[in-house]
């Protein structure tokens, strides 16, 4: 072979070596090949509210009327009632302590007042919860205590410090004879709306504003629920909340006995089915009473100054 054959050979094979070494291996390769950086995915906490099972409207409603008897006894006569006798000079003693509203019209309103009391009709006591104070007693009043008593079943069910103003203007305040003169006319402010509501106040909320905006006070006059029995007794339920003794001594024919500290453990009882009417002494109790029924979706009214408005139509009693 001749010497620049040679060459061409040792050339050539020179050449295929070096090819081999750019190239390298399929594994070296896939090692030189940079894997994807994988970022850690770090769950975000689910939040609290969606983590929580959706409440339930019934039962957040009847836990708190329920709940609204626990502290009710026989032996408290109060009631959730304080006189004006009572109140009266705690109020002029302390008036800081104590936050007055009345319920009464516009015009009753405006023609004298308790001092210090804003007011508050019936029909906007649902849409001012927000205004009313946490560290302070509220006494609320109107004419008779039945609605008042209603405001402050309310206002309890939300958390607040509230008694009624017994017998209301009417028998009440008028009976202690303190003359127009004690009264103010000059209107006094509502404070600005300041409320941070739980889910379960939420509810209540709803349900207490539905009560108060309905155009009504379920109040019954006494001759209306005697033409009602008259009628059919079978239509209506009547439930009594006095005590066991006043009940014997003459009750409205028909009606049960449910004493007042009772109605919270006794609701199942109650008729969902027909319109129910509840009397007490004097309204007062009924119309707290009333307020919890009726928002546990029981069609509830209460007699016009209970059997004492009854009796003093001379209407009709029975005993056992």
């Amino acid at each position: 072979m001749s010497q620049k054959k040679l060459l061409s050979l040792l050339l050539a094979l020179l050449l295929s070596l070096s090819l081999l070494a750019g190239c390298g291996s399929p594994a070296e390769e896939a090692e030189e090949v940079e894997e994807p950086v994988v970022e850690e995915v770090v769950e975000e906490p689910a939040d609290e509210s969606e983590e929580e099972s959706e409440l339930d409207r019934e039962t957040v409603i009847r836990e708190a009327t329920a709940a609204y008897y626990d502290s009710i006894t026989e032996e408290n006569s109060t009631w959730n009632m304080i006189s004006f006798e009572n109140a009266l000079p705690l109020i002029e003693e302390n008036p800081e302590d104590y936050f007055i509203v009345d319920m009464r019209s516009a015009d009753d309103y405006a023609e004298g007042h308790i001092p210090g009391a804003v007011h508050i009709p019936y029909a906007e006591i649902g849409d001012k919860m927000d205004v009313l104070p946490d560290d302070r007693q509220i006494l609320v009043y109107c004419f008779t205590g039945q609605t008042s008593g209603q405001a402050i079943a309310a206002m309890q069910l939300m958390g607040f410090d509230a008694l009624s103003l017994q017998g209301g203007m009417n028998f009440g305040w008028a009976p202690l004879e303190l003359g127009e003169d004690t009264l103010e006319t000059e209107a006094n402010e509502l404070p600005a709306a300041d409320a941070n509501w739980t889910p379960e106040q939420e509810i209540l909320l709803v349900a207490i504003h539905n009560h108060f905006t309905q155009g009504t006070n379920y109040i019954v006059r006494p001759p209306e629920v005697k033409e009602l029995i008259e009628a059919g007794s079978e239509d209506i339920e009547i439930i009594d909340i006095r005590n066991q003794e006043a009940y014997d001594e003459g009750h409205i024919e028909g009606a049960i006995l449910i004493p007042f500290p009772e109605i919270g453990e006794r609701m199942d009882e109650i008729s969902t089915e027909k319109p129910v009417y509840v009397t007490c002494f004097s309204g007062q109790t009924a119309g707290q009473t009333i307020l919890n029924l009726r928002l546990n979706g029981i069609d509830a009214m209460s007699l016009y100054r209970g059997m004492r408005g009854w009796t003093a139509e001379e209407m009709p009693v029975v005993t056992p």
